[in-house]
């Protein structure tokens, strides 16, 4: 996960339309949905370091509830708590770039970094993606909401960056400890991070046969785009073009002159960010709408 676009991106504008509340043992925000839904399949939001602190998170969840009319659950579940998004002016000012003449420049770049470090070094260490202490409480979440649902209801796992590597791995767990039913009916992820790859995708796609999409950013620093073609290329020979085939369905999809982060952090004044997290948030509505 360490990489320079973790902890950067723009925050968005607006009113989350959802509430707090306690939902299986986590304080949980239920994303607003259209008074009028019938369906009873939920969609379970991972978020990416910065959780419920930041409004995009909320906002986006809001989008997917009203798009599709399914119950979206963002629960408050990062080790230690969500990153502070005061972090991401000050990763700017370390990226913003200084000539290597230009010494009190420098200075600044440094003093910048040290900054940011009080806030990222102390996430890793309490939260890095792969870690247990991440993923255990993902799946202990993720299988109280299955068993809760009502007969004929599915369940969906957005995630993004830090989110990405939970939603993703969720596919490869059964629904009960030991059992043969799949836990995850359908996923999407974008620019996930902290993956074991092409090994964690294998496993997502083919293990239960989750329906799962990726949307890939080009430039994503993370997660070089060049392991997941290369991921992609691997599917393509073993099982096919994932429409179908054996039961499997995958979606993989590349965004041009986008960066890690791009899908719920677009940067202010990028035109290809922008234009990616609408087409993202699609791809995503779309791939729910179809299989939950």
């Amino acid at each position: 996960m360490t990489c320079r676009d973790c902890f950067r991106g723009g925050r968005a504008t607006g009113d989350p339309t959802g509430e707090i509340s306690a939902q299986y043992g986590l304080s949980t925000y239920v994303a607003g949905t259209p008074s009028t839904t019938t369906s009873a399949s939920t969609v379970i939001f991972l978020t990416d370091a910065f959780g419920l602190k930041l409004v995009n998170n909320k906002l986006l969840a809001d989008a997917y509830a009203s798009a599709t009319g399914f119950r979206v659950l963002v629960p408050d579940i990062i080790p230690g708590g969500a990153c502070s998004p005061d972090v991401m002016p000050i990763m700017d000012e370390v990226l913003e770039p200084v000539s290597f003449f230009n010494i009190w420049g420098q200075i600044k770049r440094v003093m910048a970094l040290a900054r940011a470090m009080t806030y990222f070094v102390p996430f890793f260490w309490r939260a890095f993606p792969s870690s247990p202490a991440s993923f255990k409480p993902c799946l202990e979440y993720a299988r109280k909401v299955k068993a809760d649902l009502p007969p004929g209801a599915k369940l969906g796992v957005a995630g993004f960056c830090w989110g990405g590597y939970q939603s993703i791995n969720l596919c490869a767990q059964p629904a009960v400890e030991g059992g043969s039913e799949r836990l995850i009916d359908a996923q999407f992820c974008a620019h996930p991070s902290g993956l074991n790859v092409p090994t964690d995708i294998l496993n997502a796609i083919t293990r239960f046969k989750s329906p799962v999409a990726i949307a890939q950013a080009r430039d994503d620093f993370a997660l070089p785009t060049r392991k997941v073609e290369e991921t992609e290329a691997i599917l393509r020979q073993t099982i096919g073009k994932g429409e179908g085939e054996d039961g499997i369905n995958y979606q993989i999809t590349y965004y041009d002159n986008c960066p890690h982060g791009f899908a719920v952090r677009a940067r202010p004044g990028y035109e290809a960010d922008a234009k990616g997290a609408d087409a993202a948030k699609e791809q995503a509505i779309e791939w729910f709408k179809r299989w939950l």
